[in-house]
């Protein structure tokens, strides 16, 4: 028996969803990373229960943006350190400019 895919439409806003449901495994990592920033605590672990921990942790690691409230999630749920995402490594530095500054 083919197990289905149970999240909520909420991360998905801006696509169609039924499109989704019906082929999740060609859109893995498109929802894994959506669920993840805008999904609920329930889809998260329907993702890794559809998913497999694996995929999930290959996916998340390899995002190159997430916004910080999902990095420090993504990594206390995968118990990763945030220097294993690669978001977290590629980081691009935001200096800040100031007339007073002496930059």
């Amino acid at each position: 028996m083919h197990k289905l895919l149970n999240i909520t439409p909420r991360a998905f806003w801006d696509v169609d969803f039924e499109k989704l449901l019906k082929e999740p495994d060609k859109y893995a990592a498109f929802i894994i990373r959506k669920v993840f920033e805008h999904g609920t605590f329930n889809d998260v672990l329907n993702v890794v229960a559809y998913f497999g921990n694996q995929q999930v942790i290959e996916t998340m690691t390899k995002t190159i943006y997430l916004s910080e409230k999902s990095l420090h999630f993504a990594s206390a749920f995968l118990n990763l350190e945030k220097t294993n995402f690669k978001c977290y490594t590629n980081k691009p530095q935001r200096h800040f400019y100031s007339k007073r500054s002496k930059i």
